[in-house]
């Protein structure tokens, strides 16, 4: 199952900069992608998005086992997802503190979800007319939203949500044939 923030589309992240400097998605390859193909593991990398962070520090903020949480962000460290931050010494224990590398991604290789049809819950069209500033927006909107949902603490079935933006061929309206009562 893909990711529903990997793509081909050129979103952009709040990362937690200073002044809300907003980066270019983070370029991943095929193995990146197959880390990516969870839910848990995407809340993780919004976890680490904002402040670094230790593997109990995330499964608190997650409400999750340590245990679960260390493995997860072992496997996006290893994947060179997440880096090493800093470590410190507590009581004998050496903490590790990580940071995710983003939370937007860009794959050449994403085929998006191949849905059975008894698992669709919805599937959405639409046309908009917008102007590039006003695509901007838009694009800022829903990733705003979707971020919004990844970062929460929620229970149940895991989900693919896919959006797909593009430019329609050009159709003048006004050269439509009059039809006549």
């Amino acid at each position: 199952m893909k990711d529903p923030k990997i793509g081909q589309t050129q979103e952009h992240q709040d990362s937690g900069q200073p002044n809300g400097h907003v980066l270019p998605p983070l370029s991943i390859t095929e193995e990146q992608n197959k880390l990516l193909e969870s839910a848990l593991r995407i809340k993780i990398m919004h976890a680490l998005a904002d402040e670094p962070l230790t593997s109990k520090q995330v499964a608190e903020k997650l409400h999750k086992t340590p245990g679960n949480i260390h493995y997860h962000i072992i496997k996006l460290f290893e994947g060179g997802l997440l880096e090493l931050v800093r470590t410190e010494a507590a009581g004998g224990v050496i903490q590790k503190f990580y940071r995710s590398k983003g939370t937007f991604f860009h794959s050449e290789n994403l085929r998006g979800f191949q849905f059975r049809t008894e698992d669709k819950i919805e599937h959405f069209t639409t046309r908009l007319t917008l102007s590039s500033a006003e695509l901007a927006a838009f694009q800022r909107e829903l990733m705003q939203v979707i971020t919004a949902w990844e970062s929460k603490i929620t229970q149940g079935d895991e989900y693919g949500v896919e959006f797909v933006i593009g430019r329609l061929p050009h159709t003048d309206s006004s050269s439509e044939p009059e039809v006549s009562p």
